[in-house]
């Protein structure tokens, strides 16, 4: 019984250093603050790394997070590719549980939930639905991502669709566009005008299709392994 209690106490103790190194925000508070979880309506402008460089805590929100105008809003000035490797959830300033909504959220976030983009976002990962009036680059996406522009990512598992096309290194899933094109493997269907896809387990409709075994008009297909070559030593 005494173990017990000396193993609470252990806990409790624990629990309140560890609290000591956050604030709790309710109902609405500022994603700028240092180590804050804020539950409810959380509010700013732009990433806070991006006004204060040293200010790299990780900010929480569950519920709704607000970023006006945010730096996607400059979505269409970015370089060819924002996508970098993968996901560095290490790095992140803001996560989000529930819906983030922006001009455009441009940084190292992560969203459990939705994000939409009035322009652009680039996003470190999404569980869930991200929505954006012109692209998403997103480094690792699971769920949907629907855009005008396009849909970029390293890394993706789900629906990807958009107007003109659909780019990723490793995709699970449908892509809807009128150009897709996975870089380094794909499983899953491709729908559109050109479909590209290395190392591909699936299925590509369109005007014109290419797999590492073929390339086919209007449908095209490869199911078996990718063979490798053993070198004769």
């Amino acid at each position: 019984m005494k173990n017990r209690i000396l193993i609470i106490i252990v806990l409790l103790i624990s629990i309140s250093v560890v609290g000591q190194n956050r604030k709790t925000y309710f109902p609405a508070w500022t994603f700028h603050s240092s180590n804050s979880d804020i539950i409810g309506l959380s509010l700013g402008v732009v990433p806070k790394d991006f006004l204060n460089e040293n200010n790299t805590t990780l900010t929480r929100s569950y519920g709704f997070r607000l970023e006006a105008p945010g730096l996607g809003v400059f979505y269409f000035m970015a370089p060819s590719t924002l996508i970098s490797g993968g996901a560095d959830m290490k790095s992140l300033t803001d996560h989000v549980y529930g819906i983030n909504i922006s001009g455009g959220s441009i940084g190292d976030i992560a969203v459990d939930g939705i994000s939409g983009a009035l322009m652009g976002q680039y996003l470190q990962r999404v569980n869930g639905i991200a929505f954006a009036g012109i692209g998403n680059s997103i480094e690792e996406q699971r769920g949907i991502s629907l855009s005008i522009y396009g849909n970029e990512m390293y890394e993706g598992f789900g629906i990807s669709a958009s107007v003109l096309g659909n780019q990723t290194y490793y995709y699970t899933g449908v892509q809807i566009g009128a150009i897709n094109d996975i870089e380094v493997k794909g499983v899953g269907l491709q729908i559109g005008l050109f479909n590209k896809s290395t190392d591909h387990r699936g299925i590509q409709i369109g005007l014109w299709n290419k797999n590492e075994k073929r390339s086919l008009p209007f449908i095209n297909w490869q199911f078996s392994k990718k063979k490798t070559k053993i070198k004769e030593s």
